[in-house]
């Protein structure tokens, strides 16, 4: 099931749409105030917000400096400062799952608009902050679970996601038995990251060959992991086959397609190999890549694109991610 991502009545794409308006808003025309910008994209102020025991439903987005003009860095010093009007031994507030929900959801709509090298200050700052409290800690912790690692969450991102595994795993004095899962799954999301080569496996193809990841020739590669028997993959692997950008792509040997089985069932396999295209490869796993976890696989199919090196360019993308990397693709 997917999770509502409304919340409050605020969705989380207009958030991100008003927070970008306000920061190049602000920086055309010279104002000081983004908090103001943002009262008035809404067309009215705080005042009239729900509130919480008197406070307002979210935290009042921080004034920006205004010498800083870049968008990138105005975005930057907001999710810098983001958290400053939150005191988490508040419990009233931060133990309330809306209310941080919603300032968690702001929050995380910014990072798209901030360069990559700002975002582990801000998140560091707020895993300490919160710590204050262990419920609000908890909370915290778990909303970033569901909202950056969840497979059926739209804000879903590993390396944002990586960023509070890594701020949790640094805070001093965090006991040892908290750091267990955190670190598995920080140890699990590091896993074939873009930019890095994709780890090798063994298999053998619909026309019986043997053979492998990193002796699959293509210039650019479609690795998708699939099961037969689920059906969400049979959404996916027929919105690939429809997609006009990748039967051209493939049509023109810029790209190919290796449907990986890595669940077991070589009946099952046999059975609904056929009905895959004939231009794809498919085969079934023989390094036993579940077991030893040579891939992160939370939830069937998932997407990789690499390169003609085997580095992946994409992990874990969506069909609509994958035709948007490609659309471009240079000859």
């Amino acid at each position: 099931m997917k999770r509502k991502e409304l919340l409050l009545g605020i969705p989380v794409a207009a958030i991100a749409i008003v927070c970008i308006v306000c920061i190049v808003c602000v920086v055309c025309s010279g104002c000081n105030s983004f908090h103001g910008r943002q009262r008035a994209t809404h067309g009215g102020d705080n005042s009239s917000a729900d509130t919480l025991q008197g406070s307002p439903r979210e935290l009042p987005l921080p004034e920006v400096p205004a010498l800083l003009t870049a968008p990138e860095e105005r975005a930057a010093y907001v999710l810098e400062h983001f958290w400053d009007g939150m005191d988490f031994r508040d419990t009233l507030r931060s133990r309330d799952r809306l209310f941080m929900e919603q300032c968690f959801v702001n929050f995380l709509s910014l990072f798209p608009h901030a360069l990559p090298q700002s975002l582990p200050s801000p998140v560091g700052r707020l895993l300490q902050r919160a710590a204050v409290d262990s419920v609000a800690f908890r909370l915290v912790n778990s909303l970033a679970e569901h909202y950056l690692d969840d497979p059926n969450s739209h804000m879903r991102n590993e390396e944002h996601y990586i960023l509070f595994l890594e701020a949790l795993l640094s805070l001093p004095g965090l006991p040892e038995a908290e750091r267990i899962r955190p670190a598995y799954r920080l140890e699990t999301t590091r896993k074939n990251r873009p930019g890095t080569i994709a780890a090798d496996f063994a298999y053998t193809d619909h026309r019986g060959k043997r053979q492998t990841l990193h002796g699959t020739p293509a210039p650019r590669l479609l690795l998708l992991f699939y099961d037969p028997a689920c059906s969400h993959c049979a959404e996916i692997l027929d919105a690939l086959q429809e997609s006009p950008a990748l039967t051209r792509l493939i049509a023109a040997g810029e790209l190919a397609v290796l449907a990986a089985y890595t669940e077991g069932d070589r009946r099952l396999w046999d059975e609904t190999k056929a009905a895959l295209p004939q231009e794809w490869t498919v085969g079934i796993d023989n390094s036993r890549i579940v077991e030893r976890e040579l891939y992160s696989l939370p939830a069937m199919p998932v997407i990789y694109l690499l390169d003609k090196d085997k580095r992946v360019l994409l992990k874990d993308s969506s069909p609509a991610g994958l035709e948007a990397f490609l659309s471009p693709c240079p000859k």
